[in-house]
C-alpha cells in the first residue's frame, strides 16, 4: 500500500486512504507519517479508548481518526468536519480489516455503503476470515492455527478464551469465498486474492485495470509457511481477468 500510495500521489494531491477496523490506528499513522505527506490517512474505531491511543503522543502528521462504527461515517459527516473535510474528494484505497464480519454476513450491502468513499478508480482491500463449504476442513484450518502456531505465544485457556469472546460472533457473520466473489461482482468488474492463511483471505477489488494491476504488480509474493497456504496468488474471483498479472519478484543485495 505505501509503494502504491507513493507512486500515485501528487504535489498537489496526496494519496488518500482509509482503514476500518484499524483498531488504535497504528498502521495507518505509520503509512501516513512515512509518507511524509503524500499519503494522508483516516481511521475509524468505535471504541473511545482507541482513540485515546490514536492521540496519546499529540496529534499525528496526515493522519485522522473518526470515533464510531464505519456505518457512522457518511459523506455528510465528512463534509461537516473541519478534519475530515480533505477526504471529500475520496479514497483511493480502502481497507476493510475484519470489520465487517463484526456486524453482518451482508457483504453486498456493507460493500455498497463503504464504496460510497472509494474514488471511481480506486482500490477496495478486504482483509476477512472465511468459512469454508466442508465445514470439516474448516477445523481442520482453525486447529492448525491455534495448536500449530497460536500455542507458541497463548496458553490453551488463552486461546479458548479468545474462541468463546470474540470469534464465536465473527464466525456467525464470515462468507465463504465464493458468496463473497458474488457481492463483489455486484460492485467491481476485477478482483483477487493476494493473500491466504489458513482460513484468512486478502481480496483486492476495483474497476480499474490499470490501478489494480499498478498495486498488485508492486507487491512481493506473500511469505507464509507453505503448510498454511491453500490458494495461488494472485487468484482472479470474477470473469473479467487483468493478462498477465503477476506480484514483482524480490530483489536481493548482491554479494
Amino acid at each position: 500500500m505505501f509503494r502504491y500510495g507513493m507512486n500515485i500521489a501528487r504535489p498537489d494531491q496526496p494519496a488518500n486512504f482509509y482503514v476500518l477496523g484499524s483498531a488504535e490506528g497504528t498502521f495507518a499513522r505509520t503509512l501516513a507519517q512515512a509518507g511524509g505527506g503524500c499519503i494522508r490517512t483516516l481511521s475509524c474505531s468505535p471504541n473511545k479508548e482507541n482513540e485515546e491511543s490514536f492521540y496519546s503522543y499529540g496529534v499525528p502528521p496526515f493522519a485522522e481518526f473518526f470515533l464510531g462504527p464505519f456505518h457512522h461515517l457518511t459523506k455528510q459527516v465528512i463534509r461537516a468536519s473541519d478534519r475530515l473535510r480533505h477526504f471529500d474528494s475520496g479514497f483511493d484505497i480502502i481497507l476493510e480489516d475484519t470489520t465487517f464480519q463484526m456486524y453482518s454476513p451482508n457483504r453486498s450491502a456493507q460493500i455498497q455503503f463503504v464504496k460510497g468513499h472509494l474514488k471511481d478508480d480506486g482500490i477496495m482491500i478486504f482483509v476477512e476470515k472465511f468459512r469454508q463449504d466442508d465445514e470439516n476442513e474448516y477445523l481442520r484450518r482453525e486447529l492448525q492455527k491455534d495448536y500449530g502456531y497460536k500455542s507458541r505465544f497463548f496458553t490453551s485457556s488463552e486461546i479458548e478464551s479468545k474462541n468463546a469472546a470474540i470469534l464465536k460472533r465473527m464466525n456467525q457473520n464470515e462468507n465463504t469465498i465464493s458468496a463473497m466473489s458474488v457481492a463483489l461482482a455486484e460492485h467491481f468488474k476485477y478482483s483477487y486474492i493476494t493473500w491466504n492463511s489458513g482460513n484468512f483471505c486478502t481480496i483486492a477489488a476495483g474497476n480499474s485495470a490499470q490501478n489494480l494491476s499498478r498495486y498488485i504488480s508492486s507487491m512481493v509474493p506473500p511469505c507464509i509457511p507453505n503448510e498454511y497456504v491453500y490458494t495461488s496468488t494472485p487468484l482472479s474471483l470474477l470473469r473479467s481477468a487483468i493478462p498477465d498479472l503477476q506480484f514483482r519478484t524480490y530483489q536481493t543485495n548482491a554479494a
